[in-house]
Protein backbone atom coordinates (compact mmCIF):
# COMPACT_ATOMS: atom_id res chain seq x y z
CA UNK A 1 0.00 0.00 0.00
CA UNK A 2 1.36 3.40 -0.97
CA UNK A 3 1.71 6.24 1.49
CA UNK A 4 -1.23 8.19 0.03
CA UNK A 5 -3.48 5.13 0.13
CA UNK A 6 -2.46 4.51 3.74
CA UNK A 7 -3.45 8.03 4.84
CA UNK A 8 -6.74 7.83 2.93
CA UNK A 9 -7.54 4.56 4.67
CA UNK A 10 -6.65 6.05 8.03
CA UNK A 11 -8.83 9.09 7.36
CA UNK A 12 -11.81 6.98 6.37
CA UNK A 13 -11.40 4.91 9.52
CA UNK A 14 -11.29 8.01 11.72
CA UNK A 15 -14.41 9.39 10.06
CA UNK A 16 -16.16 6.10 10.64
CA UNK A 17 -15.37 5.80 14.33
CA UNK A 18 -15.40 9.46 15.39
CA UNK A 19 -19.18 9.81 15.88
CA UNK A 20 -19.25 6.82 18.18
CA UNK A 21 -16.13 7.78 20.10
CA UNK A 22 -16.41 11.58 20.29
CA UNK A 23 -20.15 12.03 20.76
CA UNK A 24 -20.74 12.81 24.41
CA UNK A 25 -23.10 12.67 26.15
CA UNK A 26 -24.81 9.69 24.46
CA UNK A 27 -28.21 10.23 22.84
CA UNK A 28 -29.97 8.30 25.58
CA UNK A 29 -28.44 10.56 28.25
CA UNK A 30 -29.52 13.68 26.38
CA UNK A 31 -33.05 12.34 26.06
CA UNK A 32 -33.14 11.40 29.74
CA UNK A 33 -31.93 14.77 31.03
CA UNK A 34 -33.97 16.86 28.59
CA UNK A 35 -37.01 14.78 29.51
CA UNK A 36 -36.87 16.35 32.96
CA UNK A 37 -37.51 19.83 31.50
CA UNK A 38 -40.82 21.42 30.45
CA UNK A 39 -39.55 21.79 26.85
CA UNK A 40 -37.55 18.66 25.97
CA UNK A 41 -37.65 18.94 22.16
CA UNK A 42 -35.41 22.01 21.60
CA UNK A 43 -33.17 20.78 24.42
CA UNK A 44 -32.65 17.41 22.73
CA UNK A 45 -32.22 18.86 19.26
CA UNK A 46 -29.52 21.42 20.03
CA UNK A 47 -27.55 19.27 22.48
CA UNK A 48 -27.49 16.37 20.04
CA UNK A 49 -26.54 18.38 16.94
CA UNK A 50 -23.70 20.55 18.18
CA UNK A 51 -20.39 19.07 19.34
CA UNK A 52 -19.84 22.20 21.45
CA UNK A 53 -22.07 20.65 24.09
CA UNK A 54 -20.19 17.36 24.17
CA UNK A 55 -19.34 17.25 27.86
CA UNK A 56 -20.12 14.86 30.71
CA UNK A 57 -23.46 15.17 32.51
CA UNK A 58 -22.90 13.46 35.82
CA UNK A 59 -25.39 15.38 37.93
CA UNK A 60 -28.13 18.01 37.76
CA UNK A 61 -25.71 20.88 38.30
CA UNK A 62 -23.82 19.79 35.14
CA UNK A 63 -27.02 19.75 33.15
CA UNK A 64 -28.07 23.14 34.55
CA UNK A 65 -24.79 24.73 33.42
CA UNK A 66 -25.13 23.10 30.01
CA UNK A 67 -28.72 24.35 29.70
CA UNK A 68 -27.60 27.87 30.64
CA UNK A 69 -24.91 27.85 27.97
CA UNK A 70 -27.36 26.55 25.39
CA UNK A 71 -29.91 29.27 26.23
CA UNK A 72 -27.22 31.96 26.01
CA UNK A 73 -25.92 30.69 22.67
CA UNK A 74 -29.38 30.56 21.11
CA UNK A 75 -30.24 34.02 22.46
CA UNK A 76 -27.11 35.44 20.84
CA UNK A 77 -27.92 33.63 17.61
CA UNK A 78 -31.49 35.00 17.63
CA UNK A 79 -30.27 38.53 18.32
CA UNK A 80 -27.85 38.36 15.38
CA UNK A 81 -30.62 37.16 13.05
CA UNK A 82 -32.98 39.85 14.31
CA UNK A 83 -30.72 42.70 13.17
CA UNK A 84 -31.47 41.93 9.54
CA UNK A 85 -35.24 42.07 10.04
CA UNK A 86 -35.37 45.86 10.24
CA UNK A 87 -35.48 46.10 6.46
CA UNK A 88 -38.53 43.84 6.43
CA UNK A 89 -40.63 46.16 8.63
CA UNK A 90 -43.53 47.53 6.59
CA UNK A 91 -44.38 50.54 8.75
CA UNK A 92 -43.36 52.52 11.82
CA UNK A 93 -45.34 50.29 14.17
CA UNK A 94 -43.48 47.17 13.11
CA UNK A 95 -40.21 49.06 13.27
CA UNK A 96 -40.95 50.23 16.83
CA UNK A 97 -41.71 46.69 18.00
CA UNK A 98 -38.64 45.35 16.21
CA UNK A 99 -36.38 47.98 17.84
CA UNK A 100 -37.76 47.02 21.26
CA UNK A 101 -36.90 43.39 20.60
CA UNK A 102 -33.30 44.19 19.74
CA UNK A 103 -32.94 46.06 23.02
CA UNK A 104 -34.72 43.35 24.99
CA UNK A 105 -32.53 40.63 23.50
CA UNK A 106 -29.51 42.62 24.63
CA UNK A 107 -30.86 42.73 28.20
CA UNK A 108 -31.69 39.02 28.07
CA UNK A 109 -28.13 38.17 27.03
CA UNK A 110 -26.77 40.37 29.84
CA UNK A 111 -28.82 38.47 32.43
CA UNK A 112 -27.84 35.07 31.06
CA UNK A 113 -24.18 36.09 31.02
CA UNK A 114 -24.47 37.30 34.60
CA UNK A 115 -26.00 33.99 35.68
CA UNK A 116 -23.38 31.86 33.97
CA UNK A 117 -20.31 33.99 34.80
CA UNK A 118 -18.16 32.05 37.33
CA UNK A 119 -16.77 35.36 38.64
CA UNK A 120 -20.23 36.66 39.59
CA UNK A 121 -21.70 35.82 42.96
CA UNK A 122 -24.95 34.11 42.08
CA UNK A 123 -27.19 32.42 44.64
CA UNK A 124 -30.11 30.23 43.69
CA UNK A 125 -32.46 33.16 44.33
CA UNK A 126 -30.28 35.44 42.19
CA UNK A 127 -30.34 32.92 39.34
CA UNK A 128 -34.11 32.57 39.56
CA UNK A 129 -34.52 36.36 39.50
CA UNK A 130 -32.13 36.95 36.59
CA UNK A 131 -33.50 34.08 34.52
CA UNK A 132 -37.07 35.24 35.17
CA UNK A 133 -36.04 38.70 34.00
CA UNK A 134 -34.49 37.25 30.85
CA UNK A 135 -37.68 35.33 30.07
CA UNK A 136 -39.87 38.36 30.79
CA UNK A 137 -37.80 40.42 28.36
CA UNK A 138 -38.59 38.02 25.53
CA UNK A 139 -42.28 37.94 26.41
CA UNK A 140 -42.23 41.75 26.33
CA UNK A 141 -40.72 41.55 22.86
CA UNK A 142 -43.66 39.46 21.64
CA UNK A 143 -46.18 41.65 23.45
CA UNK A 144 -44.91 44.73 21.62
CA UNK A 145 -45.99 43.27 18.28
CA UNK A 146 -49.36 42.17 19.62
CA UNK A 147 -50.06 45.56 21.19
CA UNK A 148 -49.51 47.32 17.88
CA UNK A 149 -51.44 44.70 15.91
CA UNK A 150 -48.55 43.62 13.69
CA UNK A 151 -48.20 39.94 14.56
CA UNK A 152 -48.54 38.54 11.05
CA UNK A 153 -45.19 39.35 9.49
CA UNK A 154 -42.04 40.30 11.40
CA UNK A 155 -42.88 38.68 14.75
CA UNK A 156 -43.00 35.10 13.37
CA UNK A 157 -39.53 35.69 11.92
CA UNK A 158 -38.25 36.58 15.40
CA UNK A 159 -39.90 33.60 17.07
CA UNK A 160 -37.47 30.92 18.19
CA UNK A 161 -36.77 28.45 20.96
CA UNK A 162 -34.96 30.85 23.31
CA UNK A 163 -37.96 31.31 25.61
CA UNK A 164 -38.39 27.55 25.91
CA UNK A 165 -34.71 27.04 26.67
CA UNK A 166 -34.73 29.73 29.37
CA UNK A 167 -37.85 28.14 30.85
CA UNK A 168 -35.89 24.90 31.06
CA UNK A 169 -33.12 26.59 33.06
CA UNK A 170 -35.69 28.09 35.43
CA UNK A 171 -37.19 24.66 36.02
CA UNK A 172 -33.77 23.09 36.62
CA UNK A 173 -32.71 25.88 38.99
CA UNK A 174 -35.82 25.36 41.07
CA UNK A 175 -36.17 21.59 40.91
CA UNK A 176 -32.84 20.27 42.30
CA UNK A 177 -32.97 22.36 45.42
CA UNK A 178 -36.64 22.94 46.07
CA UNK A 179 -38.42 26.29 46.02
CA UNK A 180 -35.90 29.15 46.33
CA UNK A 181 -36.35 31.02 49.57
CA UNK A 182 -37.20 34.70 49.32
CA UNK A 183 -34.99 37.54 50.56
CA UNK A 184 -34.82 38.31 54.27
CA UNK A 185 -36.02 41.69 55.53
CA UNK A 186 -34.75 44.24 58.02
CA UNK A 187 -36.79 47.25 59.14
CA UNK A 188 -39.25 46.58 56.34
CA UNK A 189 -36.60 46.49 53.58
CA UNK A 190 -34.75 43.60 51.90
CA UNK A 191 -31.56 42.79 53.80
CA UNK A 192 -29.43 43.81 50.81
CA UNK A 193 -30.53 47.44 51.29
CA UNK A 194 -27.79 49.10 53.35
CA UNK A 195 -28.53 51.04 56.54
CA UNK A 196 -27.55 54.27 54.78
CA UNK A 197 -30.01 53.61 51.95
CA UNK A 198 -32.76 52.74 54.44
CA UNK A 199 -32.29 56.15 56.06
CA UNK A 200 -32.55 57.83 52.67
CA UNK A 201 -35.77 56.00 51.90
CA UNK A 202 -37.27 56.67 55.33
CA UNK A 203 -36.45 60.38 55.41
CA UNK A 204 -39.47 62.65 55.71
CA UNK A 205 -37.85 65.51 53.82
CA UNK A 206 -35.48 65.69 50.83
CA UNK A 207 -31.89 64.81 51.54
CA UNK A 208 -29.91 68.06 51.95
CA UNK A 209 -26.82 66.53 50.35
CA UNK A 210 -28.43 65.90 46.95
CA UNK A 211 -25.88 65.74 44.15
CA UNK A 212 -28.16 67.60 41.73
CA UNK A 213 -31.29 69.69 42.22
CA UNK A 214 -33.99 69.98 39.56
CA UNK A 215 -36.34 72.96 39.75
CA UNK A 216 -38.63 74.44 37.12
CA UNK A 217 -38.17 77.93 38.53
CA UNK A 218 -34.44 77.86 37.88
CA UNK A 219 -33.41 77.65 41.53
CA UNK A 220 -31.70 74.29 40.99
CA UNK A 221 -28.94 72.96 38.78
CA UNK A 222 -31.31 71.99 35.98
CA UNK A 223 -34.90 72.64 34.92
CA UNK A 224 -35.67 69.16 33.60
CA UNK A 225 -35.10 65.69 35.01
CA UNK A 226 -33.61 64.40 31.78
CA UNK A 227 -30.93 67.08 31.90
CA UNK A 228 -30.05 65.90 35.41
CA UNK A 229 -29.94 62.26 34.24
CA UNK A 230 -27.57 63.24 31.42
CA UNK A 231 -25.33 65.02 33.93
CA UNK A 232 -25.40 61.97 36.21
CA UNK A 233 -24.26 59.74 33.34
CA UNK A 234 -21.03 61.77 33.11
CA UNK A 235 -20.13 61.49 36.79
CA UNK A 236 -17.08 59.60 37.97
CA UNK A 237 -17.58 56.57 40.17
CA UNK A 238 -20.70 54.47 40.65
CA UNK A 239 -21.79 55.33 44.20
CA UNK A 240 -25.26 56.51 45.19
CA UNK A 241 -26.21 59.64 43.22
CA UNK A 242 -29.15 61.64 44.57
CA UNK A 243 -31.26 63.84 42.28
CA UNK A 244 -33.69 66.03 44.22
CA UNK A 245 -36.67 67.05 42.10
CA UNK A 246 -38.49 70.05 43.60
CA UNK A 247 -42.27 70.41 43.52
CA UNK A 248 -43.77 70.95 40.09
CA UNK A 249 -45.25 69.13 37.12
CA UNK A 250 -42.60 67.80 34.78
CA UNK A 251 -44.00 66.89 31.38
CA UNK A 252 -41.32 64.50 30.21
CA UNK A 253 -40.55 60.80 29.87
CA UNK A 254 -37.51 59.88 31.92
CA UNK A 255 -35.31 56.98 30.85
CA UNK A 256 -32.44 56.01 33.14
CA UNK A 257 -29.98 54.24 30.84
CA UNK A 258 -29.04 50.61 31.25
CA UNK A 259 -25.47 51.41 32.25
CA UNK A 260 -26.42 54.13 34.73
CA UNK A 261 -26.64 52.67 38.23
CA UNK A 262 -27.35 53.82 41.77
CA UNK A 263 -29.50 56.77 40.77
CA UNK A 264 -31.96 57.98 43.40
CA UNK A 265 -34.79 60.37 42.55
CA UNK A 266 -36.30 62.25 45.47
CA UNK A 267 -39.41 64.38 45.17
CA UNK A 268 -41.33 66.65 47.54
CA UNK A 269 -44.12 64.12 48.01
CA UNK A 270 -47.34 62.82 46.50
CA UNK A 271 -49.19 65.49 44.56
CA UNK A 272 -46.25 67.88 44.73
CA UNK A 273 -43.54 66.42 42.49
CA UNK A 274 -45.37 65.09 39.44
CA UNK A 275 -43.86 63.53 36.35
CA UNK A 276 -46.18 62.95 33.42
CA UNK A 277 -45.47 61.56 29.97
CA UNK A 278 -47.75 61.27 26.96
CA UNK A 279 -46.55 58.12 25.20
CA UNK A 280 -49.10 55.35 24.73
CA UNK A 281 -49.89 52.30 22.63
CA UNK A 282 -52.72 54.29 21.04
CA UNK A 283 -50.17 56.79 19.83
CA UNK A 284 -48.02 54.11 18.24
CA UNK A 285 -45.59 53.55 21.12
CA UNK A 286 -45.08 50.09 22.58
CA UNK A 287 -45.90 49.64 26.25
CA UNK A 288 -42.22 48.94 26.89
CA UNK A 289 -41.32 52.47 25.76
CA UNK A 290 -44.36 54.25 27.20
CA UNK A 291 -43.25 54.37 30.85
CA UNK A 292 -43.16 57.89 32.27
CA UNK A 293 -40.19 57.00 34.49
CA UNK A 294 -38.25 53.86 33.71
CA UNK A 295 -34.88 52.23 33.98
CA UNK A 296 -34.12 49.79 31.21
CA UNK A 297 -33.17 46.46 32.76
CA UNK A 298 -34.07 48.08 36.04
CA UNK A 299 -31.67 48.32 38.94
CA UNK A 300 -34.08 47.17 41.66
CA UNK A 301 -32.99 49.70 44.24
CA UNK A 302 -33.18 52.67 41.89
CA UNK A 303 -36.68 51.65 40.84
CA UNK A 304 -37.68 51.23 44.48
CA UNK A 305 -36.62 54.79 45.24
CA UNK A 306 -38.76 56.13 42.42
CA UNK A 307 -41.85 54.23 43.54
CA UNK A 308 -41.62 55.31 47.15
CA UNK A 309 -41.14 58.96 46.39
CA UNK A 310 -43.41 59.47 43.40
CA UNK A 311 -46.34 57.10 43.84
Amino acid sequence: MGLIQFFLALLSLSLFVSPAICRYPPAEDIKSWCGKTPHPQPCEYFLAHDSKYGRPIKQKSDFFKLSLQLALDRAMHAQTNSYSLGSKCRDEREKAAWADCLELYDYTIQKLNKTIDPNTKCSQVDAQTWLSTALTNLETCKTGFMELGVTDYVMPLMSNNVSSLISNTLAMNKDPYGEPSGPSYKEGFPSWVSSGDRKLLQSASPVPTANIVVAQDGSGNYKTINEAITAASKRSGSGRYVIYVKAGTYQESVNIGNKLKNIMLLGDGIGKTIITGSKSVGGGTTLFKSATVGKRNKNALSFLFIILKFS
